[in-house]
Order: C-alpha cells, then sequence, then structure tokens
C-alpha cells in the first residue's frame, strides 16, 4: 500500500481515557506531512518529468489529487538528502584508494562533459518604486543566467557498467567526485586511467593533477571544429575545407603532429596569422593526445560520445524541459537526483531511508 499498513489499538479513535493517533503513532505523519512511501512515489515521478506531469501521475496511480507545488517541495527536500547520500558515498569510496582489494583493473575509462542548464533568480526591478498591491513590497523581476553542468563517467575499459557523477562546479571539484567514481569502479594506484574530454581550459591539467598514469586524449570532434574554424578564417572556400582539414587531421591522427606544426608555421606566415598561433599552440598543448591511429589500435575511444549521451538522459531529460529554470541552489541536489538513478542506487538509497526511520 502506497500509504503503508496501518494497525489500530482500538475500533475506536478516542474513548474515555484512552485513544489512538495511527497516522501519527504507527507512520509520524503529522498534519501536512506525508507518509514516507508518499515521498517517495512523488519524488520518483518528480525526477522523470515537470512537477506538473508527476502530480497528474501521481493521481493515476493512486487516486489522489496532490498540487504541482507539493510534488515540487517533496521532490527538492529529498533531493537535498540523495545530494549527501551521493558525495558521502563517494567520498567514502576515495578514502579507500590505496588499499588492497584484491581486484586488479588494468585500465580505466572515464569521461567528462559539460552542458548548461537555465537558471532564474528574483531581485528587485531597478528604478522603479513599484510595489505589490497585498503586502505592498518592492516587485521583483526574474533574472536568467546559464549555468554549466559537468557531468562524468567512470568504467573499466573491458567493462560497460558505468558509474556517473554530475556536478555544477569547478574542475577540481568535479574531478575529484570523478576520481571517487573510479576508485568505486575499481581503480588503484597500478591502474593505467584513460581520460577523454574537450579542450576546456584547465581540464586536462586537473585530471593530470588528480589522476596517476594519466593518457588524456582529446576528443577528435573539437580538434576537428578548430580545424574548421581556422579555414573559415583563413579565407577557405567553403568547398576546399573539407580537404584542408582533413588532410592535416589525417596526418595528425598518424602521429605526425610535429611536422603538422612545422608546416602550419612555415606555410601561414604574413598578415594573417592570428587564427594559425592560435591553432598551434592548442596543437602543442595536447601533443600527446592526438595520436588517434595508436588510440583505436589499443582499443580506446576518441571521442567521448559516450558521457555527451548521459547528458541527454541525466540532466537534460529533466532538467532541459521547455520553459524550465531552475533556482541555482537546486541544480545540484537535482542532479543528484538523476546520478542515483543512472547508477541504480536508487533502491539502495531509500532501503537506507526505511532502515533510518525505523531506528528513530
Amino acid at each position: 500500500m502506497i500509504f503503508g499498513k496501518v494497525e489500530l489499538n482500538s475500533p475506536y479513535l478516542w474513548k474515555k481515557g484512552r485513544w489512538s493517533k495511527p497516522l501519527i503513532d504507527e507512520m509520524g505523519i503529522t498534519h501536512n506531512g506525508r507518509s514516507h512511501a508518499v515521498s517517495r512515489a512523488l519524488s520518483d515521478f518528480g525526477s522523470e518529468e515537470s512537477f506538473e506531469q508527476a502530480a497528474k501521475r501521481f493521481k493515476e496511480h493512486y487516486k489522489y489529487e496532490l498540487s504541482a507545488s507539493t510534488v515540487n517541495r517533496v521532490t527538492k527536500g529529498i533531493s537535498r538528502e540523495a545530494r549527501v547520500y551521493v558525495e558521502d558515498k563517494l567520498f567514502e569510496a576515495g578514502e579507500r584508494y590505496g588499499e588492497d582489494t584484491g581486484k586488479e583493473t588494468k585500465e580505466m575509462l572515464i569521461e567528462l562533459d559539460g552542458c548548461e542548464i537555465r537558471t532564474a533568480k528574483l531581485k528587485p526591478k531597478e528604478n522603479t518604486n513599484e510595489k505589490t498591491l497585498v503586502h505592498q513590497r518592492p516587485k521583483k523581476e526574474k533574472v536568467i543566467h546559464w549555468h554549466e553542468v559537468r557531468i562524468g563517467l567512470a568504467r573499466p575499459v573491458t567493462s560497460t557498467a558505468k558509474i556517473y557523477i554530475g556536478k555544477m562546479d569547478s574542475y577540481p571539484a568535479v574531478v575529484n567526485q570523478l576520481f571517487n567514481a573510479a576508485v568505486l569502479s575499481g581503480m588503484n594506484s597500478k591502474t593505467k586511467v584513460i581520460g577523454i574530454a574537450d579542450g576546456g581550459n584547465g581540464l586536462k591539467e586537473e585530471l593530470e593533477n588528480q589522476f596517476e598514469n594519466l593518457q588524456f586524449i582529446l576528443d577528435k570532434t573539437h580538434l576537428k571544429d578548430h580545424l574548421y574554424e581556422t579555414a573559415e578564417e583563413l579565407g577557405i572556400e567553403t568547398k576546399d575545407r573539407p580537404v584542408w582539414v582533413h588532410g592535416y587531421l589525417d596526418r595528425i591522427s598518424k602521429g605526425h603532429v610535429d611536422r603538422v606544426i612545422e608546416e602550419l608555421e612555415a606555410t601561414y606566415k604574413g598578415s594573417k596569422t592570428h587564427r594559425v598561433k592560435r591553432l598551434i599552440g592548442y596543437l602543442r598543448r595536447f601533443i600527446n593526445a592526438l595520436n588517434y591511429d595508436e588510440f583505436k589500435k589499443n582499443g580506446y575511444p576518441i571521442g567521448s560520445g559516450e558521457v555527451e549521451s548521459a547528458h541527454r538522459s541525466i540532466p537534460q531529460k529533466r532538467m532541459k524541459l521547455p520553459g524550465a529554470c531552475w533556482h541555482p541552489a537546486t541544480i545540484n541536489p537535482m542532479l543528484s537526483l538523476r546520478v542515483m538513478r543512472a547508477n541504480d542506487w536508487w533502491n539502495i538509497f531509500w532501503e537506507k531511508q526505511t532502515n533510518e526511520k525505523l531506528a528513530a
């Protein structure tokens, strides 16, 4: 039963000197409260679709009508508990790094990528004395911003079983969570780590800082985009750009990046060198991350397609609904709900919640 099992002490709720309050005594539900099972059902629906649609689904399944604002409040409350659970689980895994588990994972794949989520905050309107009609408070306006959410995954190279992380935070904090996820997936100090990501400022460096034995691979699509942007700024005609781009890309993939840099420096001297200098700097920065043919021979991916797919299924499916805006403070908790679902931690989380309530 969605509301749980209730045993009454008496067939009467009250008689002289005795009374029974089953909702309070047996289920701990007070005024405007909900049972543990109802909270689970609401957050289950609310973590998957809009709060309005989740309220409709709850009514369809359980024949009780609740408002979208109630689903919102319950889901966000559970999401804060989920954030604590996810962060504790990952932190505890990271603390075990270096312990002898008896298992050996020779190669670990990690991927990290970002996408933007729309956020909104209310602030008082500027240059106006307008007030609300009822409470006569200063009127507010909605301020829209976009915040980058970073999604990562870790899995042994020979396995398809992944552990995901998701966080709106700096590279050091996000990479630390990714490190903990890799430990949870079986990484130890002897594991060779294959890291695939784009060329975000400081990302490669932070991955190298936190992961031992890292072979960084620059996502090949991002290199191709750089080459196309350079071709455009050099004035190469659209029809000729693919030949120009793939001529360099093929040579880079075969491990001849040094020769490509020398040729670019020799060929494009003169007035239009700014974009070429930028490309050369990019190639030098990732000089050990571009040998795509060799990486493929070793069985490593050369693109971050797995984590890009995770973007669609973890944050975007729920948090990029048409017209959706989120307060910045709700993003990481909601991401934790989504990460729990993706990692199959949902039932474990609720078992823990149930055990804690029974023990209280």
